[in-house]
């Protein structure tokens, strides 16, 4: 009998033993797992922090001018520091069309026949069949119906901005000057431009004017500001009134470009009568 209970309790404390070495080896293998993330924590955190202490003096606040024109209220973006970060091919693109609004917009009989060659030259349909029909004499918006021949029309480029794809938003003024120094108020326009590069062939006197084939598809022009201008003042009037015929005639086309018509000419006037004065008898 006791023998029996001896084995018993010594079974018993053999399998109380293992239960206590399992605890402590399960207690163990926690430890070490727990160690384990923490140490990786901690590497990836002081790992975060190197990063950060490095990145900071690259960190830049890059400052954004914005322009805003008081008569229109056209809002444009001015980044003075990114200017010698111009690609060469937006660049060129943007020389383009300013040449082109020059050429287009401008009026000098001087320059007529250049600019005429240089606006169809960088133009094809439908934008180059609006400009030829627009500065045909027989048009009474032509510049050549409604200016005299000493008149000059300059334009200025304010500024170039993409729209996306090849479409352009061109500012500029026009401003006209009569003969005599006299200047007229600046007038403000807005052009909208859908242009390509052309690969078909050319002469090589067209080549040297426009190298790499560059083409306005689409041109609109809009007046930017839109205020109503002042009232002419009337002209003096006298009791006789006398009407002046002109007689316009239609100058000859040259070699594709309009040409200058010769002034009008009035038409001799007869003096108004006179009443006879009275005879005095002596």
């Amino acid at each position: 009998m006791k023998k029996t209970s001896r084995e018993s309790l010594d079974a018993y404390y053999r399998e109380a033993e293992s239960w206590a070495g399992d605890r402590q080896d399960l207690l163990r293998a926690s430890r070490r797992t727990a160690w384990i993330v923490a140490t990786a924590a901690g590497t990836i955190a002081v790992c975060e922090a190197i990063a950060l202490i490095v990145l900071m003096p690259l960190k830049t606040v890059e400052p954004y001018t914005l322009l805003v024109d008081r008569h229109t209220g056209f809002v444009e973006a001015l980044k003075p520091l990114d200017a010698n970060r111009i690609a060469p091919d937006k660049a060129l693109t943007q020389s383009f069309l300013v040449q082109y609004v020059i050429a287009r917009e401008s009026f000098d009989i001087a320059e007529l026949q250049a600019n005429y060659r240089k606006a169809t030259l960088w133009s094809a349909d439908p934008a180059k069949a609006d400009y030829v029909a627009s500065v045909q004499v027989s048009n009474p918006a032509s510049p050549l119906a409604r200016y005299p021949r000493t008149t000059v029309v300059s334009t200025r480029v304010k500024s170039v901005s993409p729209l996306g794809g090849n479409s352009t938003l061109v500012r500029f003024d026009t401003q006209r000057q009569d003969a005599g120094g006299h200047a007229q108020p600046v007038q403000s326009w807005v052009a909208v431009i859908r242009y390509r590069f052309s690969g078909e062939p050319m002469t090589r006197e067209d080549r040297f004017v426009n190298p790499l084939g560059f083409q306005v598809t689409g041109y609109r022009r809009d007046a930017e500001d839109v205020s109503p201008p002042e009232p002419a003042p009337a002209a003096a009037t006298d009791s006789s009134t006398t009407t002046t015929a002109t007689s316009t005639t239609q100058a000859p086309v040259q070699n594709g470009v309009p040409a200058a018509a010769p002034p009008a000419c009035p038409v001799p006037q007869r003096a108004p009568n006179r009443p006879a004065r009275p005879e005095v008898e002596l």
